[in-house]
């Protein structure tokens, strides 16, 4: 590019941000952009305050609980405990699914407990109107003020001819055009970009900074593509559009789809095509594996007959109390992890719904450049199923392995002791606490590759048509008039 052709792009820019600045309109709608900004951040501040002093509280109440236990092992694995998932910035920035899937784990023994959905009973009126998050606000409502200021852009100097004027004055349709754009999409950088300058500066003042950074990095590169998406199809409709009150219809109509209608029809075409198996059939599958073994012809009785058979072959004894160990400890555990085979068996076939969904979402994303940001979003937020279903399999493992510790301590030290075997808060408080690790940030940027492909593609797509109409349409109309 010449000097002169960058000092035209620059003084068409200029001039361009400069009748933005003089727009009322534009002016009172960046001022409430900016007010909704302020309620959010009030929002976002007291959500993740009460949610994480609710779950420190929790935590804290049931660790209390557990470690001042004077009781039998087996029965501390039936008084139990309950795993919360923690929450950070990131989460309060994009609630996600975690306002409805629940967000705490029942750890019991002999039953195998879900995610609980007390959240979801409480929050119909989320469910309904949804939470006022920066995300919502990015995803939606800077959407649609962006569409409108691009829609018009060049329909109003059509309509005030002053796009004849430019064009005779030697300027190019191209040039013409990608002022708009740009012009448009700084706009809007500027309006957005100190929103996560505030957000980074109070993830540098969490704990867990060193992991939320980069996410919100990523977070800023997804909305910036995708405001890029947003202006340049804003900017096609202007060009191809007669006037504005065509354009704007357009515009509207574009956004309603979609933001809103699509992701509707998608979601229940994807709940249609891979239902999910009722809780209580599920349950009772895991029940009946159990009784009667996953084949149908291994029932409870008969499987803890032919373990203990297995022990006295291997310990060489003729009897059980001949055993070096308590018994009760070891079928308990031997029945626990038969349970657990069971749960598992049957949660792959509602686990294959799941992700058969996911997957369908996904593809769909690639027609709409919302879905695409939408699901990155919270993906990087860390408020997506991916995310849901990590917190799942580490709390189930912590489960299992916490009833397996105190099932083996029956076992071993249970063994030849008059009455109950009791164990005191010395034991118990040196059970280690539940920690949730956020999956890596590579394991999700690869799972949602394909929705920065989809931005990627948008974009280009977007870009070549804009070359076509510049070169094409838009120099020809107006010369032929």
């Amino acid at each position: 590019m010449h000097k002169k052709d960058f000092a035209d792009w620059l003084m068409l820019i200029k001039k361009e941000l400069l009748l933005n600045y003089r727009n009322k309109t534009v002016i009172i709608s960046t001022i409430m952009i900016w007010v909704l900004f302020i309620a959010a951040t009030i929002c976002t501040i007291l959500n993740y305050q009460t949610d994480h002093k609710q779950r420190q509280a929790a935590n804290t109440l049931f660790r209390q609980q557990w470690e001042h236990q004077q009781r039998n092992p087996h029965d501390a694995g039936h008084f139990g405990t309950y795993l919360f998932k923690p929450v950070n910035l990131l989460n309060a920035f994009d609630t996600g699914i975690n306002d409805f899937t629940g967000s705490s784990y029942r750890v019991e023994a002999h039953i195998q407990h879900e995610i609980s959905d007390d959240e979801a009973v409480n929050n119909d009126t989320a469910m309904r109107f949804g939470k006022l998050t920066f995300a919502l606000i990015l995803q939606l409502l800077i959407p649609l003020f962006l569409l409108f200021n691009t829609s018009t852009s060049i329909t109003n100097e059509k309509e005030n001819g002053t796009l004849k004027m430019l064009l005779a004055q030697g300027l190019s349709s191209r040039k013409i055009i990608w002022t708009k754009v740009w012009a448009n999409y700084l706009l809007i950088a500027a309006i957005v970009l100190p929103v996560f300058i505030l957000m980074a500066a109070a993830v540098l003042s969490s704990s867990d900074s060193a992991l939320l950074l980069p996410r919100l990095g990523w977070i800023l590169i997804t909305f910036l593509l995708y405001f890029l998406i947003i202006s340049l199809a804003g900017t096609l409709i202007s060009a191809i559009s007669s006037h504005s009150g065509k354009a704007l219809l357009m515009a509207l109509c574009l956004w309603i789809f979609t933001g809103i209608i699509f992701p509707k029809i998608i979601t229940g075409i994807a709940n249609r095509s891979y239902p999910l198996m009722s809780r209580a059939a599920f349950s009772d599958l895991v029940e009946q594996g159990y009784r009667k073994g996953l084949n149908g012809n291994d029932p409870y009785a008969v499987r803890g007959e032919r373990y203990i058979n297995s022990l006295l072959k291997k310990y060489r004894v003729d009897s059980v109390a001949a055993l070096p160990f308590n018994i009760n400890g070891l079928t308990l555990q031997f029945n626990e992890d038969y349970r657990s085979m069971a749960f598992n068996h049957y949660f792959k076939s509602v686990e294959k719904s799941f992700d058969q969904q996911q997957h369908f979402l996904t593809i769909a994303g690639i027609f709409d450049p919302f879905l695409s940001t939408k699901r990155l979003s919270m993906a990087l937020a860390g408020s997506d199923f991916y995310h849901h279903g990590q917190f799942f399999k580490q709390a189930q493992t912590y489960r299992n392995e916490l009833i397996r510790r105190l099932n083996m301590q029956l076992a071993m030290h249970g063994k030849g002791v008059k009455g109950e075997y009791i164990v005191g808060p010395e034991y118990y408080s040196q059970l280690k606490d539940f920690k949730y690790q956020l999956p890596e940030l590579s394991q999700v940027l690869n799972l949602r590759k394909v929705a920065f492909l989809s931005l990627a593609g948008w974009i280009l797509i977007l870009v070549l048509s804009l070359q076509f109409i510049a070169s094409r349409y838009l120099a020809y109309h107006y010369a032929a008039a």
